[in-house]
């Protein structure tokens, strides 16, 4: 359906992705305008839909685009991570995952809203994204959560802590700062890159907590 488009120069294709995200991101999928799309990636009107045929074609291969780019992303980060230890290994992908997220937050705010909020147009389409997702990463998701099970020490958690409740209350934790975070991020009250600290420290304030109240 993209053939044309995927056709053209790099160049070209980053700058009408990143303006079309950035017009969706800040006016919703009903209010973007293409006029402001194609005014800002200096092509015509003509073109855009030469390209994509219609808005929702184009919000469509966007969010497909941004799921793809942000999970590969990641999991290329993933596959290098080398602790041994569940905590240390925790606080590292976590630390991962939300160093990608600042530095692709337009892309990650399009895939938040059209995932979690999806436009009345296009929701099945949302629909039909997830499953792909998940039929092509499901076995890697797996392979990484069976490790990080293997990784808690079994013989020092205390008697009626189990191991899934060791790992749904740090995953807890880490979604709540990554949250957390990221708003003051967006908000530019926080910016990971210059003042990774404050999050790192909070993650691991956090964790040893935890750490120290499963073990005995």
């Amino acid at each position: 359906m993209y053939s044309v488009f995927e056709k053209q120069p790099q160049e070209k294709k980053d700058l009408i992705i990143k303006v079309a995200i950035e017009e969706f991101v800040k006016n919703g999928f009903e209010k973007a305008s293409t006029d402001t799309i194609t005014s800002r990636a200096g092509i015509s009107k003509g073109i855009l839909f030469h390209y994509f045929k219609s808005k929702k074609n184009l919000y469509i291969y966007l969010v497909s685009y941004c799921v793809d780019l942000l999970t590969e992303t990641t999991m290329e980060a993933l596959r290098k991570v080398k602790s041994d230890d569940f905590f240390e290994r925790i606080k590292e992908i976590y630390l991962l995952k939300h160093e990608i997220i600042a530095h692709f937050m337009q892309e990650t705010l399009l895939i938040t809203d059209a995932l979690f909020n999806p436009p009345v147009a296009v929701s099945k389409d949302m629909q039909d994204i997830l499953n792909k997702h998940f039929e092509t990463y499901q076995k890697e998701f797996m392979l990484e959560h069976i490790y990080l099970k293997e990784l808690i020490q079994i013989d020092k958690l205390r008697e009626g802590i189990s191991v899934d409740t060791v790992i749904n209350m740090t995953m807890f934790i880490g979604d709540q700062l990554g949250n957390k975070y990221q708003t003051l991020y967006k908000n530019k009250l926080y910016d990971f890159f210059t003042k990774p600290d404050p999050l790192a420290q909070e993650l691991n304030d956090y964790l040893d907590i935890v750490k120290n109240g499963v073990y005995k």
